[in-house]
């Protein structure tokens, strides 16, 4: 992997299908894509590893991309993580808060995590639990769940589900808050 042989910073990025831009226009008019262009204004050129699977769960990101930026040696400058949009469905939501309890105690401190996006009754209780654990754990957090609020046209793309190339803005921007990118 060439990515692996340069020098710039390293960013690693975990989660599910809004991490590999699923919705936009191309892959890198998602949220790690222009989240790069700002970094990359602000400080430097990254190098970007991207483990995330579309259809990514809380334990895809513990059962395998954990794992596998364990394997390959990676020690990564900045580590971001957005998932749990999969985990809402009713039938898999039971699982979602010891889920998110275990992912956050996984986590290297500093590593910046998103809240999870989606109706906000139901995502409420969730987020509430992720800032609380990440506060424990040393976390930051990106509040990518409010970053696209109702009224959702023109934030979404076609299947309703992801955003699009404007909702992603949004997402990045949510993550550069975080990290202080102007």
């Amino acid at each position: 992997m060439r990515t692996l042989e340069r020098s710039e910073p390293l960013w690693l990025v975990l989660g599910d299908s809004t991490a590999q831009g699923i919705g936009a226009s191309s892959f890198d008019r998602g949220w790690v894509g222009q989240l790069r262009e700002l970094l990359a204004a602000d400080r430097q050129e990254w190098r970007v590893i991207n483990l995330s699977q579309s259809g990514g769960r809380v334990r895809d990101v513990l059962g395998a991309q954990l794992p596998l930026a364990a394997q390959l040696g990676l020690e990564p400058a900045l580590i971001t993580v957005a998932v749990g949009a999969n985990d809402l469905r009713p039938s898999r939501r039971d699982g979602l808060a010891p889920g998110l309890e275990g992912l956050t105690a996984a986590l290297p401190p500093r590593t910046v995590i998103g809240t999870i996006p989606g109706r906000p009754k139901t995502v409420a209780p969730f987020n509430e639990l992720v800032r609380q654990w990440a506060a424990r754990h040393e976390l930051r957090v990106a509040e990518t769940g409010g970053a696209i609020t109702p009224p959702w046209r023109g934030k979404l793309a076609p299947d309703w589900f992801h955003p699009n190339d404007v909702g992603y803005a949004m997402w990045a921007r949510a993550f550069a808050d975080t990290l202080d990118v102007p």
